[in-house]
């Protein structure tokens, strides 16, 4: 019976170790997928049997940034992704604009938002005076179901959830309460050719 346990012991203990924190930037080369790191490879091809992970990852393009989780295979510089913990997505840095505010994204982890103080309408045009205050918010991405992705944003004060959707040249961010999920506001945004 200690035999047993002591070989059950060592099984999970093996599996434990093989499964590991992974991050790096992703490159594409035609339907090749590599994850470039810092490490004796530099350059892993991924693969994944996780149905999760694989939704996950066929949302990414080149330049974006992941952390998951899987096994290294250094001998053949291949990595077996078995989930996506949390990404960068190189598409959402910069500037966006919309009706009611207008958004700065520096870096993957921060970002300015600056709120319309007066909207204003004449015919069928709509003005909005732009705050030169801006509220500075760490943020995070992790998948989200479809071609979503789900938003952590934090300020001094608190932290709310969300969900940002990207298409061509605009993207959907929609801001729900922490406390109900209910729908707070959603911005439709569009890229800003010019900074703030």
């Amino acid at each position: 019976m200690r035999f047993l346990i002591f070989v059950l012991t060592l099984v999970s203990s093996a599996a434990a170790l093989a499964v590991q924190p992974i991050g790096g930037t992703i490159s594409i080369e035609g339907r090749k997928m590599f994850l470039k790191t810092d490490d004796p490879c530099h350059r892993y091809l991924v693969a994944s049997n996780n149905e999760a992970a694989l939704n996950a990852l066929v949302k990414l393009a080149a330049g974006d940034v992941v952390n998951a989780t899987g096994m290294k295979n250094p001998g053949e510089c291949t990595v077996a992704i078995d989930s996506v913990d949390y990404v960068g997505l190189r598409r959402m840095l910069g500037s966006w604009y919309s009706r009611d505010a207008v958004i700065t994204v520096s870096d993957f982890n921060s970002m300015k938002f600056y709120p319309a103080q007066e909207v204003s309408s004449s015919k069928d045009k709509t003005y909005a005076q732009i705050s030169k205050n801006a509220v500075e918010y760490n943020y995070s991405l992790i998948p989200g179901s479809g071609k979503e992705w789900v938003m952590f944003l934090s300020d001094s004060k608190s932290t709310a959830f969300g969900t940002i959707q990207f298409n061509r040249g605009s993207a959907v961010m929609k801001v729900f309460n922490s406390e109900t999920g209910e729908l707070n506001k959603t911005y439709i945004l569009y890229r800003m050719t010019t900074g703030i």
